[in-house]
């Protein structure tokens, strides 16, 4: 022991200045990370940061300092560059998709590289100054290695222990902080216990912690919140909300009908008691607490019609729909139902999370790819399998490579004769691709057919938005090359001209077959086109654009060729209300408590939320990032009230991301919706 013990100064010094040069380099790469994408740093995220920071800096001292010095000095700069390139690719990748790069994204890289490879090369170019930054803690390891390592001998099992020791304690330390952190309406005991909301992870956690929690919420789930929110977000919209705008009914319909649940004759009771699985238990419990939004004056409205539901990409109904650049969407906008205060978010993981909120009413699990993800469940609600059962052909389309984001696997799940780029629709492979050439190739697949629902993904409103790097935009340059404005964002609105356009060909086709007046269209976007810059979306608005809300403010444009009169609705909805605003307007058999969203025609209260549980209610708007509540009256609001609001978001998180892990679909509905339907007393009222 005697001998040991003159090397444990040494041992000690090295691990103190290894953990040291780890500390700041965390410390460093966070405060970049945080400018690059958040544009602000706040006290007491940077307090929690350097906390939990602690921890990570111990564990990778040790690290390199516990082996071989000739190992360590490898170790060092390549644990660095491990760091600083995760770092970067945040950046990266923050700047391109506007949300953080996921555990599970990376898995799936080789999925997406060939699509997006000059994007994410753009994306480097455009960000070479903060990943410059961030290799400097690189090249700092490669010129301190020596000195940090030097005069150290083998640590002994004593001092290792010793330093795990003070990387649990540091992390216990942070812990304690965070669990006894439980004020206010946005704590951080809810952050780091109730919500995946990346963003405010990063910002009050830091990136490395941020990644943790990322992928044990991913792995484990997280913790499921309190039950008692619904009753006192009832009690919160009795007391505040606004009277409902009126919504004029159909014509010659009876002024007080009597209307029945949106809801299927499931036994939750039964369900409960067929399984030993405590999850599934607590789910059953859960959703037949959940009260269902009643049918209304409209429902069944467009029963029999065919639909054409698109989903077009970075469509912005705020900047895109112009009389004379985009008269077809202009001209569904003013004509079908007007929809005041729709909104498109977007969600934490990837693009096609929009689209998997749009189709399923059911709001993505942080993460995944929550649509791949779907392809291994029963998905009873999908539409394909809807108006499949109702003697419809039922396809979808997407002008873009069809195994992209797992189409290939989810959207057959969801019913449908699945086409795409290399699968049965054979679209010119520019980039983007054109919506109008695939409108042109898809029609004749279904126009003849005696009743049709076809599902649209559109890909030609993509970015970048440039005539360089953007097909669709160079194609229609003269038409907007003459606009004041930038070319980004002339380059954007050249894309929209071929929604515009697509949409158009689309109506002529269905009038020259005589089959308009029997057809609904759907248009809204997956997601705001988070490829301009804010100074071109400024351009585009006429004002300088509120980037908590406004942003995400579109228009949903639902139509049908015999409406004869607009019909306004004010009520606040969003992308996840419009598959039962669907269901409930073509009489689908579906149940309104197994799904998030809510029929907008509905008396039930309006509501949007985000991705980082922020919210806008018909009474006001809830800033998750500033902890902010705002009423449209300007009253003050009681903060356990934005609280039980923040309980019942967290649990539409929570129990929509159960529905992906148990497969709760076929828990419920082990044999489909028509079998349930046909037991005798299955007829729904």
């Amino acid at each position: 022991m005697a001998k040991r013990f003159p090397s444990l100064p040494v041992s000690l010094a090295a691990l103190i200045r290894s953990t040291l040069f780890f500390y700041l380099a965390i410390l460093y790469g966070d405060l970049v990370v945080k400018i690059c994408t958040l544009g602000e740093l706040t006290v007491r995220g940077c307090l929690m940061t350097g906390l939990f920071s602690l921890s990570w800096a111990f564990v990778l001292g040790l690290l390199c300092t516990a082996v071989p010095r000739r190992a360590g000095r490898v170790l060092l700069p390549v644990t660095t560059a491990v760091l600083s390139v995760w770092m970067g690719a945040q950046v990266v990748y923050y700047d391109l998709f506007r949300t953080y790069l996921s555990l599970f994204s990376v898995t799936k890289a080789g999925m997406v590289v060939g699509s997006f490879l000059n994007q994410a090369v753009m994306g480097i170019a455009d960000n070479w100054f903060p990943i410059l930054f961030l290799l400097l803690p690189v090249a700092s390891a490669l010129d301190w290695r020596d000195r940090l390592l030097s005069g150290r001998e083998q640590a002994t099992v004593k001092g290792k222990l010793g330093w795990l020791g003070g990387a649990g304690l540091t992390h216990c330390v942070a812990l304690a902080i965070v669990l006894l952190s439980n004020s206010g309406t946005m704590s951080l005991r809810y952050l780091y216990e109730s919500s995946a909301a990346p963003e405010l992870m990063v910002a009050n956690f830091g990136m490395l912690t941020a990644t943790r929690l990322n992928a044990q919420h991913t792995l484990m789930g997280a913790p499921e919140p309190e039950e008692d929110g619904g009753a006192a977000l009832d009690a919160l919209l009795e007391e505040e909300s606004p009277e409902e705008p009126e919504i004029p009914p159909p014509p010659e319909e009876p002024e007080e009908p009597a209307y029945g649940d949106n809801a299927l004759p499931i036994d939750f009771g039964a369900m409960a008691d067929s399984t030993e699985d405590e999850t599934l238990k607590a789910m059953d419990e859960y959703f037949s607490s959940v009260e269902p939004t009643q049918k209304n004056a409209w429902t069944g409205y467009f029963e029999g019609k065919n639909l054409i539901w698109i989903v077009a990409e970075s469509y912005s109904g705020e900047i895109a729909i112009d009389p004379e650049l985009t008269p077809t969407l202009y001209r569904l906008s003013r004509e079908g139902f007007q929809f005041e205060n729709f909104y498109t978010p977007l969600w934490g993981v990837s693009t096609s999370d929009g689209e998997y909120v749009t189709t399923t009413g059911l709001l993505p699990k942080s993460g995944v790819w929550s649509y791949l993800r779907s392809a291994e469940n029963d998905m009873p609600f999908g539409f394909g399998h809807l108006f499949s059962q109702r003697g419809y052909r039922a396809l979808a389309f997407h002008n873009h490579t069809y195994t992209y984001y797992g189409r290939d696997q989810s959207h057959p799940n969801m019913g449908y004769e699945y086409y795409g780029l290399g699968n049965g629709l054979d679209v010119t492979a520019t980039w983007p691709e054109s919506d109008v050439e695939m409108m042109e190739k898809s029609v004749p697949m279904y126009i003849d057919e005696d009743h049709f629902m076809v599902y649209y993904l559109t890909v030609s409103g993509h970015m970048n938005y440039s005539f360089t790097g953007n097909a669709i935009a160079y194609q229609n340059k003269a038409l907007v090359e003459d606009l004041p404005c930038s070319e980004e964002a002339q380059a954007y609105l050249a894309t929209q001209i071929e929604l515009d356009r697509a949409v158009a060909y689309l109506i002529e086709q269905l009038e020259a077959a005589g089959k308009l007046e029997d057809t609904v269209i759907v248009l809204s976007g997956d997601h705001y086109p988070y490829g301009l810059s804010t100074e071109s979306y400024n351009e585009l608005l006429g004002h300088e654009v509120d980037p908590v809300f406004e942003q995400y403010k579109s228009r949903l444009l639902l139509w049908s060729g015999d409406m004869t009169e607009p019909v306004k609705v004010e009520k606040f909805c969003s992308s996840l209300d419009i598959m039962p605003t669907l269901a409930n307007l073509f009489a689908l058999p579906y149940d309104s408590r197994l799904v998030m969203g809510r029929d907008i025609l509905s008396d039930a209260p309006g509501r949007v939320i985000f991705s980082d549980y922020s919210f806008l209610t018909d009474a006001g708007a809830y800033d998750a990032s500033q902890d902010l509540y705002t009423a449209w009256d300007g009253d003050a609001a009681d903060t356990e009230d934005i609280r039980a609001i923040l309980e019942e978001i967290g649990q539409q998180f929570t129990y929509s991301a159960l529905i992906l892990d148990t497969n709760y679909y076929h828990h419920v509905l082990p044999d489909g919706i028509q079998a349930l339907l046909e037991e005798p007393g299955g007829t729904v009222e």
